[in-house]
């Protein structure tokens, strides 16, 4: 039996922090990825680790056993990288994301890599989804998270998330005036979603703004100049969900998924399974051509 020490780094960290959610933040991982890695271990040892109680956190009686081990297995570990002199990971790495993935977690993942390869240069690319898949697609991303529809392309599903149509808290809508839309740029997918969903409802609309980003799509929101689209774990701060209440028609989910490429240098191959570990996906499914 070959004990994964990610998944005893998780058992230690519950053990000393005697939480979940605590464990995670302490790891830089999610707690779902926590949760996973958990399970997968007493899958392995097939044994019950941790009683979770609604009340209370505790190890079991094997769980207690296996943490002493544990705890010298990754003290043995690191001795023998500080022994061994590994190698420093270096090169470069060229990652994009849509503006609107979490930022907490983009922050989250990008600084668990940076502490565990300092050497290895990160080129950031921040934009909207479509741009990002053609970058991609392009080859001039080594790796990416890319926003798609329902099971519409391949790449590891990292999560989901609902559109929902959004306006200044402050927002009224004339009964017998068009819609004001506040949309990304002729091109963007969920311009193309918002409005084919209005013309098949028969609710009349007008673009009252056109913005190329979400900072200038968001101010424009908050500052009432119309109605637009946005992810349901993201409705910002001065803005609220008005679907229902204008007679909006409902607008399909969508998708996170990681993307890397078939000839991406190692150190992206790194990143692409440290943004896994930290979402607690562990399958790989490469996609988007041979670039």
């Amino acid at each position: 039996m070959i004990l994964d020490t990610a998944q005893l780094r998780s058992l230690v960290a519950i053990a000393e922090t005697g939480s979940f959610t605590r464990a995670a933040g302490h790891l830089n991982l999610t707690q779902s990825a926590i949760s996973l890695q958990i399970k997968r271990l007493e899958e392995q040892v097939g044994r019950k680790l941790i009683d979770r109680d609604p009340r209370k956190l505790a190890l079991t009686q094997d769980g207690e056993l296996l943490l002493g081990y544990a705890r010298r297995i990754l003290a043995l570990h690191k001795e023998a990288e500080g022994l061994l002199g590994q190698a420093e990971m270096t090169g470069q790495v060229r990652f994009g994301a849509p503006e609107y993935f979490d930022a907490a977690d983009l922050s989250m993942l990008l600084a668990h890599f940076r502490r565990q390869h300092p050497n290895v240069q990160l080129e950031i690319n921040i934009g909207l989804g479509p741009d990002m898949r053609r970058e991609f697609e392009a080859g001039r991303l080594d790796v990416a998270v890319v926003n798609t529809e329902l099971n519409g392309a391949s790449g590891t599903l990292l999560g989901r998330d609902g559109r929902v149509w959004v306006a200044s808290v402050e927002f009224q809508r004339q009964a017998d005036e068009a819609l004001p839309l506040v949309l990304f740029s002729p091109g963007c997918d969920w311009r193309r979603i918002a409005i084919e969903a209005l013309d098949r409802a028969g609710i009349s609309w007008t673009a009252a703004l056109t913005s190329s980003g979400v900072t200038g799509l968001n101010a424009a929101i908050v500052a009432g100049l119309g109605v637009s689209v946005a992810p349901a774990g993201g409705v910002g701060p001065g803005m609220r969900e008005v679907g229902r209440e204008l007679g909006l028609p409902e607008l399909p989910p969508f998708e996170y998924r990681l993307v890397e490429s078939r000839g991406a240098p190692p150190p992206a191959r790194r990143l692409a399974q440290t943004i896994r570990e930290v979402f607690g996906r562990e399958e790989v499914d490469i996609s988007f051509g041979d670039h």
